[in-house]
């Protein structure tokens, strides 16, 4: 990952020098904390397993300058930062949601869980005249992995109006690690039998790093000046070395993930 990381930066960054006219200035003067209560429903690729569903509370961290309104509608933006090339790098973390219960199909019989991951890393952020290119990658400090993953994101707020509700379109490309692919996608020599000792699937091992591509949006509605409505729904196409796994359908190339969203910031 280390030789394609001044690549990654560089697409996020060209485009935006070569439009530059002023010299770059960044703020970052307010941090605010909140949680989000979010109800998830996806449809995974793993065998047997056609959707699930589930609740989370989440830690929220904003890192400023945003300004509000009373109603929580962000005001004043175009004087956050001065100069066409905005950027900021902020620290990154998070659950990781990948993995499954291998008591949610007869045909995982025999897998061992596959948990979620909580990772810390690092998330460039560059706001350009043709949108918002985002860089971010964290290693996983839960031992579950012992991994890095990563991702480039193109987004854009999209123009509505007078409207509360802010959308943004999303598109990109994630980079997991050879250790991330194999622990939820690998399948262990003492896994190829099911629970009756009859051997169902062969041993597994991904050789390389994976890369699967997505593509979603994310909205946003503020209710007062405190709370909030988020949504966000995501697809991704998974890379080759995912799609031969023995635990992933046979007749499933992609997952769809979404969510609803309560947020509260302090």
């Amino acid at each position: 990952m280390k030789k394609y990381t001044p690549l990654l930066c560089t697409v996020c960054l060209v485009p935006a020098l070569a439009l530059a006219q002023e010299p770059v200035k960044t703020r970052i003067n307010k941090v605010k904390l909140g949680a989000s209560l979010s109800f998830s429903y996806n449809k995974p690729i793993f065998k047997g397993i056609d959707t699930t569903n589930g609740y989370s509370l989440i830690p929220r961290v904003s890192l400023g300058p945003v300004v509000k309104d009373k109603n929580g509608v962000e005001i004043n933006v175009k004087n956050a930062y001065k100069g066409p090339l905005k950027f900021v790098l902020r620290p990154k973390f998070g659950f990781f949601n990948q993995g499954y219960d291998a008591s949610d199909s007869n045909l995982l019989s025999g897998m061992k869980d596959r948990d979620s991951s909580f990772n810390l890393g690092l998330k460039l952020r560059s706001r350009t005249p043709l949108g918002t290119f985002v860089v971010s990658g964290g290693y996983d400090v839960t031992g579950t992995t012992d991994g890095f993953e990563g991702s480039l994101m193109y987004t854009n707020l999209l123009p509505l109006g007078s409207s509360k509700l802010r959308l943004y379109p999303e598109a990109g490309i994630n980079y997991w690690s050879k250790k991330v692919s194999n622990y939820y996608f690998g399948v262990n020599a003492n896994e190829t039998t099911d629970s009756s000792g009859q051997t169902v699937r062969n041993q597994y091992s991904i050789g390389d790093e994976t890369k699967n591509y997505f593509l979603g949006y994310s909205a946003e509605y503020p209710l007062t000046k405190h709370w909030g409505l988020t949504h966000s729904l995501r697809k991704t196409w998974y890379d080759d070395q995912i799609l031969d796994s023995p635990v992933v359908d046979d007749g499933k190339a992609s997952d769809l993930k979404i969510m609803f969203g309560l947020t509260y910031d302090f």
